[in-house]
């Protein structure tokens, strides 16, 4: 064979090997990935979040001014086998500069000194159902108006989601509690909500809430009733009112120039007050949130307005961040900034009068925060 032969044939094999290679890839290309990552392994996760807060609150008018301190650290032990079941069990310790028998006249939702277990809970996400058992926070889309988070909820929650989370979507959620605070009430609370979501957060969003409380205190501490009315039955003093309480809560989110701004509108009434309070039981929350934390840099604003008439919501289970927990208007706003990664200061000024009352009163907290 000669030489121009033997080129000839090496350069046609050689094409015929590249043809090959490119079908052979292309088909591979086309091919479903019959290979799927493996799926997390059960694992632990630890996680935990830190106060430290200094308060001063002046002109209370009847008693002298307050000022205090209060340290907080809430660490969370997980488990978790996949991404839709999560077992998870948290403790609280807590430390300040007053006692615990202050708590009740401060109106404080939680212990000043002391170490307690205030969560455990399992979390399942089979589908489109999201169900938590246990004490837990609240699964809800509320203000604190409402419901302050601090509050740990014995019971169950139960929600399912419709249509696409990316684009709009409807959950419907229903949970029920018993004896959600720390000084052994066992008041009975039962929650329905319908929420729906349309848009991007970081672009353009709306959220609508809906949602229906059905509250039945029992063996509440004097000091948590006298918060809205109330009557001495047999020597004992209870709730002048039932709490039938719907609520309208709408949230809008965008970004202009990079910036994320949320504007909250809240709207209460109580269908359940009577007698003299019928005419006392409606609330509204009005909010702007200007920015975010958590990245060193990050700050973020907020200003909050409440007018919250005596029976419109039950003093007992919400925010101790106002003094007054019913029965007052008032003006909430701060400033926070980012030093660390998930740890920011924040200081923020209270003004708050009492509806009855011409006195108004002031209030500063300068906070350190860790976030989980």
């Amino acid at each position: 064979m000669n030489s121009r032969l033997r080129f000839f044939l090496s350069e046609r094999a050689a094409t015929l090997a590249a043809a090959l290679l490119l079908a052979t890839g292309a088909a591979r290309a086309q091919e479903p990935e019959y290979f799927e990552p493996p799926a997390p392994r059960p694992h632990f996760t630890f996680d935990w979040d830190f106060l430290a807060r200094y308060d001063s609150i002046t002109h209370l008018r009847i008693r002298p001014d307050i000022e205090h301190g209060r340290f907080e650290l809430r660490p969370e032990v997980g488990f978790e086998t996949s991404d839709r079941f999560r077992l998870g069990v948290r403790a609280v310790g807590t430390l300040g500069t007053d006692g615990n028998e202050e708590n009740p006249r401060n109106f404080d939702n939680y212990r000043s000194r002391g170490v307690s277990l205030d969560r455990y809970y399992l979390e399942a996400k089979p589908g489109r159902w999201t169900i938590r058992a246990g004490r837990f926070g609240l699964p809800l889309a509320a203000t604190e108006m409402i419901w302050d988070r601090d509050i740990q909820t014995p019971g169950v929650g139960v929600s399912y989601e419709l249509g696409n989370p990316a684009d709009s979507s409807v959950t419907l959620s229903a949970a029920g509690f018993r004896g959600p605070q720390r000084d052994g009430d066992r008041s009975r609370i039962g929650v329905g909500q319908v929420l729906w979501r349309r848009g991007d957060e970081s672009r353009f969003a709306l959220e609508a809430a809906t949602s229906y409380w059905h509250i039945d205190p029992e063996d509440l501490k004097p000091h948590t009733i006298r918060q809205n009315h109330s009557v001495l039955d047999d020597g004992a003093r209870r709730h002048l009112s039932r709490f039938r309480i719907a609520d309208l809560l709408l949230r809008l989110h965008f970004a202009p120039g990079g910036t994320r701004v949320v504007l909250g509108l809240d709207g209460v009434r109580n269908f359940g007050a009577r007698a003299e309070a019928s005419a006392d039981r409606d609330a509204f929350e009005g909010s702007l949130t200007v920015g975010r934390v958590g990245t060193p840099g990050d700050w973020r604003f907020f200003y909050i307005y409440q007018y919250v008439e005596r029976d419109a919501v039950i003093g007992a289970y919400n925010t101790d961040d106002w003094w007054f927990h019913s029965r007052y208007r008032g003006h909430r706003a701060g400033v926070a900034f980012t030093l660390l990664p998930r740890t920011f200061v924040q200081a923020t000024g209270v003004l708050q009068r009492r509806l009855d009352l011409s006195t108004t009163l002031n209030r500063v907290m300068f906070e350190l925060v860790k976030l989980f």
